[in-house]
């Protein structure tokens, strides 16, 4: 195999990720839900919890798909199923053909899991640059962003467009969702796949291997628990800031732009992470960013006003973005090649467990008041950061900052 499809493969999957996150929904979930398909909070979580429910599912079997039959194809096959399931709900507003929908997404999305970072790894490692894991990682999240940015604004004008009749532009978006899903699938087919060992012995076997191996190492444990229950309340800004922009009474076409804003924040901490990291030693930093989210949310319960909401959701998505690669690399450096796509959708299951925890009660309690709904979040993610903090050495902390 030709050294040279590192640089290949890299510049694909920078490609695959930016398509992938060209997600022209993002920003108008919520009104599409509510004005669209007439759904309240609760209906809309129970959709989401299904969603969730359904990859915590899948998870591990795709997981081992992927380091079995090759992470290229899991990625091809999961830019097709999350296709199919953005066009149907386009064409669709009733509840089954939601949750059949929501199913279809399932199998896309846990086809991604872990997939994308693993063959990203692994092509590094192939040829000795584990050390630039953290730096790849940074610019592989930059690029998701990148997707973001460019959807979510072009999303919310085509939703608000004069050329539909409100809400019938809301769905046009997941259409449009799908198309570029189909272009994703498209990139992956240009991947090359490192050589590696493959996982013996049977599916489930090698499944309960991965979730083993997450809680059977000290060091893996902490790394995990810090990052699934931080990322499963900070995920919530995703849905609550679309209605923090209605309050503050601007249109849905505004939702784009300031979900584009958050995250071209987001990308710009991830550029300079090689800095911040240098300015704060990683155990602080990994605190730091655990503890300001919950603060945020806090304030978000006392003042929902635009100048509190709009910097504390920026603050909130950037802070998400930045500890991950931090906490990938952590993750990757304890994990063997041979099961690392299979540890890593474990690691995804089980931050989507934690999240279908909290879907219906974060429903009910959105349907009754925003306010007590940041009020929990706030909580539980204060309590998160102070009883999971995690040990990170010398000599961590000294790799990291010469990958960056």
């Amino acid at each position: 195999m030709k050294e040279n499809y590192i640089a290949k493969n890299l510049r694909i999957l920078y490609v695959f990720n930016f398509l992938k996150s060209v997600q022209f929904f993002g920003a108008v979930a919520v009104p599409f839900f509510r004005d669209w398909a007439g759904l309240d909070y609760a209906r809309m979580f129970t959709l989401e919890a299904f969603f969730v429910f359904s990859v915590f599912v899948l998870e591990i079997p795709t997981g081992v798909v992927a380091d079995r039959y090759g992470r290229k194809w899991s990625l091809v096959f999961g830019g097709v199923f999350a296709a199919a399931a953005f066009v149907l709900f386009g064409f669709s507003r009733t509840f089954p053909v939601f949750l059949a929908a929501e199913f279809l997404c399932a199998i896309g999305f846990s086809l991604f899991s872990g997939a994308d970072k693993a063959l990203l790894y692994d092509t590094l490692k192939a040829h000795g640059k584990e050390a630039e894991g953290a730096r790849r990682l940074s610019t592989f999240g930059a690029m998701e962003t990148a997707g973001i940015v460019l959807g979510f604004p072009a999303g919310s004008l085509l939703a608000g467009s004069s050329l539909f009749a409100y809400p019938d532009g809301l769905r046009w978006a997941f259409v449009a969702t799908g198309a570029v899903f189909l272009l994703s699938a498209a990139a992956a087919l240009f991947l090359v796949e490192p050589e590696r060992e493959k996982p013996r012995g049977s599916f489930l076997r090698s499944g309960m291997d991965g979730v083993c191996f997450i809680f059977g190492r000290e060091r893996m444990r902490s790394f995990t628990l810090n990052y699934i229950l931080i990322s499963a309340t900070t995920f919530f800004v995703y849905w609550f800031y679309q209605p923090l922009v209605a309050e503050a009474g601007f249109p849905v076409s505004a939702n784009g732009f300031v979900g584009a804003g958050m995250n071209v924040f987001a990308a710009l901490l991830l550029l300079n992470a090689a800095r911040i990291e240098k300015a704060f030693p990683l155990r602080r930093l990994l605190f730091l960013s655990s503890l300001v989210p919950g603060l945020l949310y806090l304030a978000l319960f006392l003042n929902r006003s635009a100048v509190v909401a709009f910097p504390a959701v920026f603050v909130i998505i950037g802070l998400k973005h930045l500890r991950a690669p931090f906490l990938s690399d952590l993750m990757n450096a304890e994990i063997e090649s041979s099961g690392r796509a299979t540890v890593l959708s474990g690691v995804s299951m089980l931050e989507r467990a934690v999240i279908m925890l909290f879907y219906p009660l974060v429903g009910m309690l959105a349907d009754k008041s925003l306010s007590w709904t940041f009020l929990l979040l706030g909580a539980s993610t204060i309590f998160f950061a102070l009883t999971g903090r995690v040990g990170v050495g010398k000599k961590n902390s000294k790799n990291l900052r010469a990958s960056m």
